[in-house]
């Protein structure tokens, strides 16, 4: 079974909207705030009201038969698990519960007035399978009920996982039965039934491994090796010891006689020949609990990826506090299952490393709630930098001249050109000017991605310096602590003040601009405590190094700018070319040398 689609009305910030995943493997990439999760979230709410139909009323309460036939079953708020949200109005568009007249202005004739709809495909039905479910709310209570379906009595239905972020795992998990089992996940709590999945494959496991024996003193070699080809338990014990070097053992599970699934692990290593996972010596069992969230995150994902029961499985950036290599290990496993198990897994990421290495036919892009999967390598650009279509004149310029300078905000930009003009070394105008406080690791790891789609491009970024030590800039702005970009072609500068405007404090040129004397402007600077005078523009003078100069300069009613009239860039524009500091010629001149 395939999900082809899944029809949302009035359903958070979606409020018509019809979405249609890939139908295999696929990352849902895009900016915070951007319908990701809702999209996902949505496919929860589903699931748990199916779970909630079904348990009310049976397999029934999901057929066409039995639509009005009975009144939506009530869900308290305490109740109510699948995603975590403050008040069970975040789940309508507005929070407007009450009935309203829908696109083709007819109005909503019950209060049900949030629905969701999934349509997927089955092999044994030419048309493709529906069921829909509706949700009304009155005083903190849900009620859902299933208002559309076209699927018989004891037909198959998709099941739906959804893995939120850091989903935790119980100290001491007790034994559910499938159905319960369904239903935690459905309410989005995988994490607290995850020994449950691993039991149950153990189990399938060793059913299999019995089957094979029959009367046999052991099984044959080739049953053996095609149960560990295509058996789901052996499938995740590889997985596992390859990625963290560790063997699961799960512990026989009696209804009588315990009361707490049991899994334990050991960590080791094959052996020369690659044919047996050994323990290391002195290495004592241990419960899964004490290993690490990452571990557990991907143990809980992988498991879940490979319980057969389920068809559709969401992951919230289960990447998100991985090392780069168990991201693409990650990665690398679960498109394999999804193949491999005819699975439909949906993995949301903020990875540009991940989105760069994935074929654009398999990225969801969200954008502004507007969802389109990708078709070709350019439009992978956006998303890599992890900005919006707005930046796509920038790009196209970027293209086109393959020179960038990242900048903290225009200000700074702006006066850089007015220095520049002054010393008759105006900055090129095809240099691309990127404004982003982003800090110099997160500029060059969007300058590699970018590299990627213009493979002769350069770049400088220069910052502040902020709280930063100054030991940590050398006289030529080399930041010691940024080192390693510019084999890449980004050069990497800060300034030796803690910011650009200390640059500006020359009081000469701050008279000029204010049409005053040097004289006020320095006792206006005694009213912050700062004795400014004209400064050696070769050197950095002791006392304005670690100057917060924005609050003289520019920021608040009382600053020099604001009392005087005047802006930073007017300070700028009166400067003398011997008032301009050989940091700010330098960075200028690496500037033009792209």
């Amino acid at each position: 079974m395939i999900v082809k689609e899944i029809v949302l009305h009035r359903f958070k910030q979606y409020r018509d909207k019809k979405i249609s995943p890939p139908d295999s493997f696929c990352l849902l990439a895009g900016s915070n705030n951007s319908g990701k999760s809702s999209f996902m979230q949505a496919f929860a709410l589903w699931e748990y009201c199916k779970s909630v139909i079904e348990y009310e009323f049976g397999s029934d309460g999901l057929i066409n038969d039995f639509i009005g036939k009975k009144q939506g079953v009530g869900i308290s708020s305490e109740d109510f698990l699948p995603i975590n949200i403050p008040s069970l109005k975040h789940l309508w568009t507005n929070l407007r519960v009450s009935p309203e007249q829908d696109s083709k202005g007819n109005k909503e004739l019950d209060g049900y007035t949030l629905w969701i709809e999934v349509r997927w495909t089955n092999s044994s039905f030419e048309e493709d399978r529906l069921l829909r479910f509706s949700l009304s709310l009155a005083n903190e209570r849900l009620f859902v009920k299933t208002t559309l379906s076209n699927i018989a009595n004891n037909e198959s239905i998709p099941k739906i996982a959804y893995i939120p972020p850091f989903a935790g795992i119980l100290n001491r998990e007790p034994f559910h039965t499938k159905a319960m089992r369904a239903r935690l996940i459905g309410q989005g709590l995988s994490g607290s039934v995850m020994r449950n999945t691993l039991l149950e494959l153990y189990k399938r496991n060793q059913d299999k491994r019995v089957e094979l024996k029959g009367e046999l003193d052991r099984i044959p070699k080739k049953s053996l090796k095609e149960l560990r080809e295509t058996d789901h338990w052996e499938h995740l014990l590889e997985i596992i010891r390859g990625m963290f070097g560790v063997e699961l053992m799960v512990h026989d599970f009696n209804e009588d006689y315990h009361s707490y699934i049991r899994v334990e692990y050991w960590k080791g290593k094959y052996n020369n020949t690659k044919t047996k996972f050994e323990k290391h010596k002195g290495f004592n069992k241990r419960d899964i609990m004490v290993e690490g969230s990452c571990f557990l995150q991907l143990l809980n994902v992988i498991s879940l990826a490979l319980d057969p029961s389920y068809h559709v499985i969401f992951l919230d950036e289960p990447d998100a506090h991985l090392h780069s290599s168990l991201q693409f290990s990650l990665l690398e496993e679960l498109e394999h299952l999804a193949t491999k198990y005819n699975k439909q897994i949906l993995f949301a990421t903020h990875s540009t490393e991940l989105i760069s290495s994935v074929p654009p036919q398999r990225i969801m892009k969200f954008e502004k709630g507007k969802v389109k999967v990708l078709t070709d390598e350019s439009q992978k650009t956006t998303l890599i930098t992890g900005l919006g279509s707005e930046y796509s004149p920038k790009l196209h310029q970027l293209q086109k001249s393959k020179k960038i300078l990242f900048v903290e905000n225009e200000s700074d930009s702006s006066a850089i050109k007015l220095f520049s003009e002054t010393l008759g070394t105006p900055i090129s105008k095809d240099i691309v000017i990127w404004p982003w406080p982003g800090k110099h690791g997160e500029r060059g790891k969007l300058f590699t991605q970018l590299k990627q789609q213009i493979p002769e491009l350069k770049g400088l970024s220069i910052r502040d310096r902020d709280n930063q030590d100054f030991a940590t800039i050398t006289e030529s702005l080399v930041d010691k602590s940024n080192t390693g970009w510019e084999s890449q072609g980004l050069i990497v500068r800060t300034w030796r003040f803690r910011y650009i405007e200390t640059y500006l404090l020359r009081p000469s040129a701050i008279a000029r601009a204010a049409k005053t004397t040097k004289d006020i402007i320095v006792d206006h600077a005694r009213e912050f405590s700062v004795e400014l005078s004209d400064f050696d523009v070769t050197k950095i003078p002791l006392a304005l190094r670690e100057l917060p100069s924005k609050p003289l300069l520019t920021e608040g009613c009382t600053c020099l700018t604001v009392k005087h009239g005047i802006t930073k860039y007017d300070i700028a524009k009166e400067m003398h070319k011997d008032e301009i500091h050989v940091d700010i010629r330098m960075i200028i001149k690496e500037i033009n040398s792209l």
